[in-house]
């Protein structure tokens, strides 16, 4: 029992030494002669994306330039301090400033799985007014009451769309398909109910999985088929947009309090011009990575209004276990649905 404590014990402290060399070691805008507070900011996605681009293009120097260079912005992204549940405990616990990340925390903050719930939004601006509007202020309300961070801004993370090497233009086709879905009981009823089976795997398995077969289709934003490659191995785009997933910049408490109040009204200001810019530069690349799917040879079928109703109806069983698991999860949707 003591060697086992030993271990763990040792194991904890190698990681806090390995994540401090990266951070001393590989900033994100390297040679940085600023001198102001350090402010640390791990992005969980890649540099390509809007949301990566916001926080480098905007962010970083917005602040420093609002704020005369009192902040040096330093930031960490592609997911190099680790993975989202890792870096949003970073920013919890005062290890690093602020995070840009997905849900993770989804188990232990229940209103943080709302951006995996299929079919509440219209389409991706409906999306982002929700988010950047009333249902935002709600989830972050709910959020800072149990958790040491404060909810800055929300990002898009991207309109799923189903992708395959089998054929797949409609809701018959799902049938007996081998679906890659994250590990999220959401995603997962979500594909049963369609009739598909469900193969569950990280990220960094996929493109192995559907080159050899393990899986024939997977969901996930166009975006993210095109930069990890999987338009490659994949035939087939199903454009169901069924969830506008989020991201959000995170501010750990422990920073936050130790800012100033003027200061805070920037780092507000600027999260929200970061904001504004994300999602602006992910609904300009729509039509573009829908036409890269097309020029390299995968046959993309849009949704339409009828099959959009015809699948709600086929996925009833996962608002039935959302209603089931969540008291308020009915009521959310009533709110998202009155946003215009």
């Amino acid at each position: 029992m003591k060697l086992a404590k030993f271990v763990k014990h040792g194991l904890c402290i190698f990681t806090s030494i390995a994540v401090m060399g990266t951070l001393a070691g590989c900033g994100g805008q390297a040679g940085s002669m600023n001198k102001g507070k350090l402010v640390k900011i791990a992005v969980c996605v890649s540099s390509q994306t809007p949301a990566s681009m916001a926080m480098r293009e905007v962010f970083k120097p917005r602040l420093e330039e609002l704020t005369e260079g009192k902040y040096d912005i330093q930031i960490y992204d592609s997911g190099v301090l680790g993975s989202e549940k890792v870096t949003y405990d970073y920013t919890k616990s005062g290890i690093i400033e602020m995070c840009v990340v997905g849900t993770p925390m989804w188990s232990e903050t229940p209103v943080m799985a709302i951006p995996d719930f299929p079919f509440v939004f219209r389409d991706v601006e409906h999306a982002r007014r929700c988010y950047q509007g009333q249902l935002g202020s709600y989830i972050a309300e709910e959020l800072e009451a149990e958790q040491p961070v404060t909810l800055m801004s929300w990002f898009p993370n991207g309109a799923r769309a189903f992708s395959s090497n089998k054929k797949l233009a409609g809701l018959d086709d799902f049938k007996g398909q081998k679906l890659r879905m994250p590990n999220n009981p959401i995603h997962v009823k979500l594909a049963e109910s369609l009739g598909a089976n469900v193969v569950i795997m990280d990220m960094g398995e996929v493109f192995t999985a559907l080159e050899q077969g393990v899986a024939d289709g997977q969901d996930n934003p166009l975006s993210t088929v095109k930069n990890e490659g999987w338009y490659e191995v994949q035939d087939y785009i199903y454009d169901t947009n069924h969830i506008v997933a989020s991201l959000e910049l995170f501010a750990g408490d422990q920073f936050w309090d130790s800012i100033d109040e003027a200061d805070r009204e920037i780092f507000r200001q600027v999260a929200d011009e970061t904001s504004d810019y994300a999602w602006d530069l992910y609904i300009a690349q729509l039509a573009g990575d829908k036409q890269f799917m097309e020029d390299n040879g995968l046959t993309v079928t849009d949704l339409s209004d009828e099959d959009r109703e015809a699948m709600k109806v086929k996925i009833q069983p996962v608002y039935d276990y959302l209603d089931e698991k969540y008291q308020w999860a009915g009521d959310i949707r009533k709110m998202i649905e009155e946003i215009k």
